[in-house]
């Protein structure tokens, strides 16, 4: 573990600020939060200790990602700011990133309630942060959340550029007893009530939510080969294939951890999986993250019915928010009732960082001018 104290500005009467490092697999004694702890803490689950654990575990090791956790404490003593991140070496460049690899939908650190740091004061953290952890080439941090559960990210005031695309959620408060009266949301269930009357005529419909352990492991494969099935029929690469991601998801949904952190549903069609979603819970929170459908019961909307009946159990479950993710599909539009922003932050600190990212720009030019190109270059 490595400590850096820092004074705080115009605060001289208090005990510096404290900045602990420590290695990933020192989680124990990073007291890191679990999804389930105060509740003061706020949080999305992909920084929970829970979240990591398996993240380091199987994305982090089958990568060879070097893991670590940042800790802040006041002048008090307290713990107001964990921050997860990771040093990732590709084409022998050290890149600072998230513990993501595409598994989180957003990034951010867990805030004690009411820490809300200024510029300068966060400024002189992330200096004293980034001067403690292990060299690297380059910051290339995604997918910034602009809040964390509704307060200010400190990682904004970074130099930030929007990310592509933005996050999605439905506030649930209010609906347990009362429709959701909005016309696109209307319409759309009005829809989706037809197409299952349709599908009712060709088989027997029933959905399924963290089946037990007889049957959790065929809806786990299922889930997974539909959606190898949409990376190869839309000629994507497969996400699945990279190193440690499918490990990932089976281990969230071995039986110790459905339904404490991870959630698994399918919509069955006489006995086959038409559809299937593997998310996550935590805090009130339902997190609409991975879903697949098989394209053969596509004209009945099988995955759309899937997430409403998802939608309307959370409500029964009263959970606060059902969170749809990243992604600005016309669906998450419809169904959302807010926008998350997300941003990036990259920045070179050596000249192989320069070059990497120079060379990740001319990529990201000739992909968006739809030029074909025969020479590898950053991710």
């Amino acid at each position: 573990m490595t400590v850096v104290d820092l004074p705080q500005r115009g605060r001289v009467a208090r005990a510096p600020f404290k900045v602990e490092l420590y290695d990933g697999d020192n989680v124990a004694a990073a007291n890191w939060p679990a999804i389930t702890d105060d509740p003061d803490l706020l949080m999305y689950v992909y920084q929970s200790r829970e979240f990591l654990e398996v993240w380091m575990d199987t994305i982090g090791r089958a990568g060879c990602i070097e893991s670590y956790l940042v800790v802040i404490r006041d002048g008090d003593g307290r713990a107001v700011f964990y921050l997860p991140l990771a040093i990732e070496t590709k084409f022998n460049v050290r890149l600072l990133r998230f513990m993501d690899s595409g598994v989180a939908d957003y990034n951010a650190p867990i805030l004690a309630a009411g820490y809300m740091p200024s510029r300068q004061e966060f400024n002189d953290l992330w200096s004293e942060v980034l001067s403690v952890l292990p060299s690297f080439d380059v910051i290339d941090l995604k997918k910034i959340s602009s809040d964390v559960s509704g307060a200010f990210n400190p990682l904004t005031y970074l130099d930030c550029a929007p990310y592509a695309e933005n996050g999605h959620s439905m506030l649930l408060t209010g609906l347990r007893h009362a429709a959701d009266t909005r016309r696109s949301v209307v319409n759309l269930r009005r829809n989706l009530r037809r197409f299952y009357r349709g599908l009712m005529k060709i088989g027997e419909a029933n959905f399924i939510v963290n089946p037990a352990a007889s049957e959790l492991a065929q809806v786990t494969e299922r889930l997974l080969e539909l959606k190898r099935q949409k990376f190869k029929h839309t000629k994507a690469p497969d996400f699945l294939a990279m190193p440690g991601v499918a490990r990932f998801y089976r281990e969230m949904l071995s039986p110790g951890r459905l339904g404490q952190i991870s959630h698994l549903s399918a919509l069955k069609i006489g006995g086959t999986v038409a559809s299937a979603h593997l998310g996550f819970i935590g805090r009130g929170r339902f997190y609409y993250v991975f879903p697949a459908y098989d394209a053969e019961y596509r004209r009945y909307r099988v995955g759309h019915l899937l997430i409403r009946h998802l939608i309307d159990r959370s409500i029964e479950q009263e959970f606060s928010t059902f969170d749809l993710g990243v992604g600005d599909f016309s669906y998450k539009e419809k169904w959302a009732t807010h926008r998350l922003a997300l941003y990036t932050h990259e920045r070179a600190l050596t000249a192989a960082g320069r070059l990497y990212l120079q060379m990740r720009r001319v990529r990201r030019f000739v992909n968006t001018s739809g030029v074909r190109t025969w020479f590898k270059t950053a991710s």
